[in-house]
Parts: structure tokens; sequence; C-alpha cells
């Protein structure tokens, strides 16, 4: 007795499509992917749009308040509210003026590091 072999079983045509269907695959998978991608930067660049233009308000706004408080501490404005709240003001006496002067024996930062350069020569401990 002769053993039937069923052929279509190791048919070559099913072997090819695998590969072909695997392909499929992962074109539609990196087509999402690069939809994705793309609604992900298109939704960050609305943000940062929408970032620059409250950026632009808020420093339109500082600019604006930085104007009014230059305005509001001029002298005339001083002046005019002193006389809206009926206050009045002057410059001190003389005699209430305390004046504080710097003491002669210590160097000041603004003289040169020569002179500290000489103190340490004279046996004392200059710190630079």
């Amino acid at each position: 007795m002769k053993i039937r072999r069923n052929r279509k079983k190791f048919s070559r045509e099913a072997a090819g499509q695998a590969p072909f269907f695997l392909a499929l695959g992962l074109a539609a998978v990196a087509a999402f992917a690069y939809l994705w991608l793309n609604q992900r930067c298109e939704a960050l660049g609305r943000r940062l749009s929408q970032l620059d233009a409250q950026k632009a308000e808020l420093q339109r706004q500082i600019k604006q308040e930085r104007s009014r408080w230059e305005s509001a501490k001029s002298l005339d404005q001083v002046e005019k509210l002193l006389l809206r709240h009926h206050l009045t003001m002057a410059w001190p006496d003389e005699r209430n003026i305390i004046r504080i002067r710097r003491v002669a024996d210590e160097p000041s930062a603004a003289e040169p590091a020569a002179s500290r350069r000489q103190y340490a020569r004279a046996g004392g401990v200059a710190h630079d």
C-alpha cells in the first residue's frame, strides 16, 4: 500500500504569506507611532504658543506697572499726595542730622592693595 501525503499541507504559498503579514503589521505599528508622535508634537507646539502669549502679556503688565510705580514715586506725585492727605513735611534741622564718618585708621575697600601688602610686611596678617 502506498502512503498518500497531503502536499497542500506543505504549500509554499502559506510560507510566503507570513513575512508579508509581519511586514504589514510592522508598517501599521510604525504608522500609528508616527501619528501619535505627530499629535503629541502638535499639542506641545500649541502649549508653547499659549505660554509665549502668556509671557508676552505678563511682560507687558510688568512694564505697565513699572511705569505706574515710576510716575507714582516722582516728587510731584509725592507732593500731591501729601497735600491731598493734609500732611506737611520739611527737611530736618541741621542739629537733628547725625553724620557718621569712617575712622581714619581702618583701610577702606577703595584703597589699593599695595597698602595691605605693606601691612603684611610689617608683621601683621593681611587677608586678600
